[in-house]
């Protein structure tokens, strides 16, 4: 299954890169994400691992797998979650949007999971995650501009 979604982030790539760069960095600016700790490596080398408590209780473990600087991407896996996905593999990107220095959030997944679990998970994933973690992005740069 893939899963896609993309979003205008409201800030110059530059700032949004700086935010969401450190894999242990996004309880600053993922509004789901309670607290965000490495396990093993650091927070932009991959092989390394991160601990994610979220607000409604559940942690997620996941694997950094690959992090780009000049591209302005990381993807990673998850190790233990609740969600019933296997393989599940996602990339988030970023991209200039030169016209209005602004950004073009993507994030996406692939993964499997059982027949008839597509439409639901395709919303949890797809919209409560990314759609309410880029939103969270956004709100998180906008209110940095106003300090």
């Amino acid at each position: 299954m893939h899963v896609f979604r993309s979003m205008i982030i409201e800030a110059p790539v530059a700032a949004v890169w700086s935010a969401v760069r450190a894999f242990d960095g996004v309880a600053s600016w993922n509004p789901a994400v309670v607290k965000a700790t490495m396990e093993t490596g650091s927070a932009t080398a991959p092989g390394s691992i991160r601990h994610l408590d979220i607000s409604d209780g559940t942690v997620f473990r996941e694997t950094l797998l690959e992090l780009s600087d000049l591209d302005r991407f990381y993807t990673y896996d998850i190790i233990d979650s609740p969600l019933p996905v296997r393989n599940y593999v996602s990339t988030h990107r970023f991209v200039p949007i030169t016209h209005t220095n602004q950004t073009l959030g993507i994030w996406e997944s692939r993964f499997d999971c059982e027949a008839g679990q597509e439409t639901e998970l395709a919303a949890v994933v797809g919209d409560q995650i990314y759609v309410g973690g880029m939103t969270g992005l956004n709100d998180f740069l906008k209110g940095q501009r106003h300090e």
